[in-house]
């Protein structure tokens, strides 16, 4: 059976936003302090990147 592209984009935007949340206690340790800017900046930029790229998926999507 062939995988569709929507079917492929939806299960790369499941996958990222599965990645975002694996790394919420990180964010959270940050929002409460236990984490420093430093410590705390490059999972930022990792994070932001899966959002940027759930994005484009998404509005892929709309496309398709």
């Amino acid at each position: 059976m062939e995988i569709k592209k929507v079917d492929l984009l939806r299960l790369k935007v499941i996958k990222l936003k599965k990645k975002l949340q694996g790394t919420d206690y990180q964010a959270i340790k940050y929002a409460e302090g236990a984490l420093s800017e430093e410590e705390f900046a490059p999972m930022k930029a990792q994070r932001q990147a899966w959002r940027d790229e759930i994005n484009r998926l998404e509005n892929e999507l709309k496309g398709v």
